[in-house]
């Protein structure tokens, strides 16, 4: 009988097989299809014709390069090395989500009713029959077929996936959380009790919430990792209704919790200054938000590890860690305590790597755009200093 040691040390080996497998899948044929994609949805968001939502999709599209680059990881995780298809559709997805993020931000008259009919693109995407009409209550609407074309190109890819129609029921229901979305950015007087309502309803529809609260579950929501995870679980031949619901209540609540409530980490500042949601400011106190972050990192991370070919999940959930913690803003003196505690609970070998490939990328990113911006005052400027990101070694087993 092996000991708890080795245990240990046969999981962190698989885990860095596991990392090695990722991420040279991931630059030698995702990231290069990805980025072909993203430049197609470029070209697209440039001809709409009203020029407020042009900017804001190009704006949308520039800003959120690691968060696509994030979704189309998930196609390197699968058993099929090359799979267009897929790639297209985590693709359209996660851009989806990003633009229709950036719309409900503005002001409406409606600001809940709004945001959840924009938002039902995502289920749309992810569904099958006829589309709603997604802008029926946005001031604006003119966007030459956008948002339909990002919905078209996710069905057209998910439809190509071997293992789509046992996995769609799963997707349709996560896609359908998203709608939350809106009401993060609702006015602050109706925000809470629209969101403790929302909660409450999951909480009844779903006994995977747990003892998720009303923030934990509206911070899971607010996440596209569980369907981009069932969309990657689709390109497998093997996947059958009962492995897409394992990975669905994986995600949810706990991994796609924790994602959201990171980012809330790393914006805790801004948004005390903006007034806008902040989910990691609704724990009573800083030091009950260190110990609850601790243990939603520790669930998780089991999660993850609970899945069948486990380590190459948690290859993803230690990525999407390391891409909230490599934020500068999760380095404040305030946000420090909760970052190194969610570092030691996340408990893997893999966080020292990726941090550090995630603070190349983002080097590499300001460079280049200093660069663009013509570089005035000579030489590129270093990266935010993000020093203090000193990578905490797991805690011993």
């Amino acid at each position: 009988m092996r000991s708890v040691a080795e245990v240990s040390q046969g999981s962190r080996a698989r885990e860095l097989a596991a990392l090695a497998v990722v991420m040279a899948r991931f630059w030698l044929l995702v990231l290069p299809a990805a980025r072909t994609e993203l430049r197609g949805w470029e070209r697209a968001a440039a001809a709409i014709p009203h020029p407020g939502l042009r900017a804001q999709a190009l704006a949308t599209l520039d800003s959120e390069r690691l968060s696509v680059a994030g979704a189309a990881l998930f196609a390197a995780t699968t058993p099929r090395r090359r799979d267009p298809a897929l790639v297209r559709a985590l693709v359209a997805y996660q851009v989806i989500c990003d633009y229709l993020d950036t719309l409900s931000e503005q002001p409406s008259a409606d600001p809940v009713g709004n945001g959840a009919q924009l938002h039902r693109a995502l289920a749309d995407a992810v569904g099958e029959g006829p589309v709603a009409d997604h802008y029926s209550r946005h001031a604006v609407r003119d966007d030459g077929g956008y948002l339909a074309a990002l919905v078209a190109a996710c069905r057209e890819g998910c439809a190509a996936l071997p293992a789509f129609a046992p996995v769609r029921a799963a997707a349709v229901r996560e896609a359908r959380r998203n709608e939350v979305q809106g009401i993060n950015h609702a006015p602050a007087a109706v925000r809470e009790p629209a969101l403790r309502a929302w909660a409450g309803d999951a909480t009844r529809a779903d006994d995977a919430a747990g003892d998720a609260s009303w923030f934990e579950l509206a911070a899971a929501g607010s996440s596209s990792l569980a369907v981009l995870a069932l969309i990657a679980a689709a390109a497998d031949p093997a996947t059958t209704t009962d492995a897409a619901e394992r990975v669905r209540r994986a995600y949810f609540p706990w991994i796609e919790a924790l994602s959201t409530l990171l980012d809330s980490v790393a914006d805790h500042a801004d948004d005390a200054r903006t007034g806008e949601l902040s989910f990691v400011g609704q724990y009573p106190s800083r030091r009950a938000a260190v110990a609850r972050l601790r243990a939603v990192t520790a669930r998780a991370v089991a999660g993850a590890r609970s899945l069948p070919r486990g380590e190459r999940h948690v290859v993803l959930v230690a990525g999407m860690i390391a891409m909230h913690v490599s934020e500068p803003g999760a380095w404040l003196p305030a946000a420090r305590p909760a970052t190194r505690a969610v570092l030691r609970a996340a408990d893997t070998v893999l966080m020292p790597l990726l941090l550090l490939l995630l603070r190349g990328w983002r080097g590499a990113r300001c460079a280049r755009r200093y660069a663009r911006a013509g570089g005035a005052g000579g030489g590129a400027p270093a990266p935010t200093p993000i020093g203090q990101l000193t990578p905490v070694p797991p805690s011993p087993q």
